[in-house]
């Protein structure tokens, strides 16, 4: 039955490893290379436990002098697995030559072996083939190392994103509930309204322990923690003092899922009668829309751009105004 079912497998991928492929991804991928491709992905998806991802990692056969390697990826399908892993393999500065990437469904057996598929029915199951510059044995494994503690946490940030959703929202009604400036609330809503991309929240009391469970990326252990203890201590006192939220900082944590750069945080005080008892952070992303949106779109940048207008005497619609304007629209707004 397995055989069978690889033997279909192979013969499916191979139909549709260049579905939707742009030219340039196709140049010396014939029909033989297709084959001997979707074999290897079909010898990868031939097991696979739930929850996890089978990765290959090999010489490509009859290569000659290019010297390149071959790399299978199969996992559920969801958001951030391309632009994950070709960040994690551009971080080591190994050149891809091609990235294939179909979705297809297949059905499984209780141990995770393949048993079929289907173009209706079955889950949906990512399989990404790349190949690559070659790379020497020690470096390989520290690739699907990475390769392998980023799909983590790729799945546990798609997992957990609704519950992170609702506990952004949840922190936006309580700037509203404690009162002060209302920008702060307006920019959490904004960030939900398809302006950020939740990777990560904790909760911190002010003793240093974790006040709730730890949600997405935060789930599992970095080498740096998402905010480190002293600036956790300054962002208390920021907040004690009586400044807005919320205080926007950059991680030193590089984001594991989707672009290699440093998280932005968005953290706000949690507070019991009127006293600061401890941080809700959130980690994640500007989207693409958010750093492109125009800065009297933004909550908090609006209200900065025009208290810098009031504060030289600028006219919005003069050429004074409108250089103000421009310089605070070209600067990335996460900074």
């Amino acid at each position: 039955m397995v055989e069978k079912s690889l033997a279909i497998l192979s013969s499916a991928l191979a139909e549709r490893l260049t579905h939707r492929a742009l030219p340039g991804e196709l140049v010396g991928f014939g029909a033989n290379q297709r084959a001997e491709a979707a074999e290897f992905l079909a010898q990868t998806a031939a097991r696979r436990s739930a929850g996890t991802a089978a990765i290959a990692l090999e010489a490509l056969p009859g290569d000659g002098a290019r010297r390149r390697m071959r790399l299978a990826i199969v996992n559920d399908d969801m958001p951030f697995l391309v632009d994950s892993v070709a960040a994690a393999i551009g971080e080591r500065d190994v050149a891809v030559d091609r990235v294939i990437h179909p979705v297809i469904r297949v059905t499984r057996d209780a141990d995770g072996m393949l048993t079929g598929i289907e173009d209706a029915g079955g889950a949906s199951e990512s399989m990404i083939y790349i190949e690559l510059e070659r790379i020497d044995a020690k470096d390989r494994r520290a690739l699907t190392d990475d390769i392998e503690h980023l799909l983590a946490d790729v799945r546990v940030a798609v997992a957990d994103w609704r519950t992170m959703q609702a506990a952004l929202a949840a922190d936006a009604g309580m700037l509203d509930d404690i009162g002060g400036d209302s920008e702060g609330a307006s920019l959490l809503r904004w960030f939900l309204d398809r302006h950020f991309t939740l990777l990560g929240h904790e909760r911190w009391s002010v003793d240093g322990s974790l006040a709730a469970e730890p949600l997405g990326i935060a789930r599992h252990e970095h080498e740096v923690p998402l905010l480190a203890e002293r600036s956790k201590r300054l962002s208390i006192d920021y907040f004690t003092a009586g400044n807005a939220a919320p205080l926007l900082l950059k991680s030193s944590l590089i984001s594991p899922v989707h672009r290699r750069v440093p998280l932005d945080l968005l953290v706000v005080p949690l507070q019991t009668g009127g006293r600061v008892v401890g941080l809700s952070i959130h980690a994640g992303l500007w989207t693409s829309a958010a750093l492109s949106a125009k800065p009297r779109d933004i909550p908090v940048l609006r209200a900065r751009l025009s208290a810098l207008e009031a504060k030289f005497g600028f006219d919005p619609k003069g050429h004074t105004g409108k250089a103000l304007t421009h310089a605070i629209a070209t600067l990335p707004h996460d900074l």
